[in-house]
């Protein structure tokens, strides 16, 4: 039984086999690891740097989240103020702030298990 790329992203664990940790340290507040990763998956082996500069790509997911968190903040503050500018503007850059290290994790994440899904897709197109 193999497990979602999607749903072990979003535990920050293998695309492949859904039990690999991504990230050598679980902190992600920990700076000085933050973007420390084994270069293959403990358990299932699957590369987590397929190529030099593959986590470029992540910044868009990352650029995504931001925009989510960002537009449902300006909704809220809205509902609770009106059209406040100066407390969303201090609201959501303390927000992005403090998630950065998440958002920047999640965003790795992500992207490895979408590249994963449609290499996987494409391997098994060619098999038929």
């Amino acid at each position: 039984m193999s497990v979602s790329p999607f749903k072990a992203a979003a535990f920050l664990k293998c695309p492949k086999c859904g039990k690999g940790n991504l990230f050598s340290c679980t902190n992600p507040y920990n700076v000085k690891k933050l973007t420390d990763m084994p270069d293959h998956c403990p358990e299932c082996g699957l590369s987590f740097m397929p190529e030099p500069g593959f986590y470029y790509g992540a910044m868009y997911v990352s650029y995504a989240l931001t925009i989510a968190l960002s537009v449902f903040n300006f909704i809220w503050i809205y509902m609770l103020w009106g059209f406040a500018a100066v407390r969303f503007l201090i609201i959501n850059s303390v927000l992005l702030i403090v998630l950065m290290p998440i958002f920047f994790r999640y965003g790795r994440s992500y992207y490895l298990a979408l590249i994963y899904k449609i290499e996987n897709a494409a391997n098994k197109r060619k098999k038929l």
